[in-house]
């Protein structure tokens, strides 16, 4: 018998803490199947910054060229032979990624689209090349065209946008 409410003591304290358990978790929305499968809609903060903007006249000249900076560290394009061959942010590991979506605006604000002797061509499909850094908190990515960058030597990934 003094088995029997011991074994009874132990399930109500595993029920007692199981409920306190989930009622915390309740508050917390983010492991909440709403959120996608992933557990998490936006773990990190994007931003979407013209890689081609920022750089400018320097993909004309070969060299490491300073974009500004993230998280207090530095970040610099890699450009040969008028291309960006590589980004650096510091001690931060840069994660290559490409899209067929515009991902950032060009300085005038007018997405180019592909013209033939002013037929719009409905196959035209651009792709466009990112170098992400991600420093905890944000995932920053720099957007190139591809007739910036020298994507031929590397692996590039799909883009997540709900890393």
């Amino acid at each position: 018998m003094t088995k029997f409410w011991t074994t009874m003591l132990a399930c109500a304290s595993l029920l007692v803490v199981s409920n306190f358990a989930l009622a915390k978790n309740d508050g917390d929305k983010m492991g909440s199947p709403s959120h996608g499968a992933q557990g998490q809609a936006h773990g990190h903060k994007h931003a979407h910054l013209n890689g081609h903007n920022l750089l400018g006249d320097k993909i004309k000249h070969d060299g490491k060229h300073e974009l500004g900076r993230l998280a207090d560290r530095v970040v610099t394009a890699d450009v040969k032979n008028g291309k960006v061959d590589s980004m650096a942010a510091g001690d931060l590991p840069v994660k290559r990624v490409k899209t067929n979506k515009k991902m950032a605006e060009l300085e005038n604000g007018i997405i180019p689209a592909a013209w033939d002797g002013g037929h719009q061509l409905a196959q035209y499909d651009e792709t466009y090349y990112g170098y992400c850094f991600d420093d905890g908190y944000n995932y920053t990515c720099y957007w190139y065209a591809a007739s910036d960058v020298n994507y031929a030597d590397y692996v590039w990934v799909t883009y997540d946008p709900y890393y």
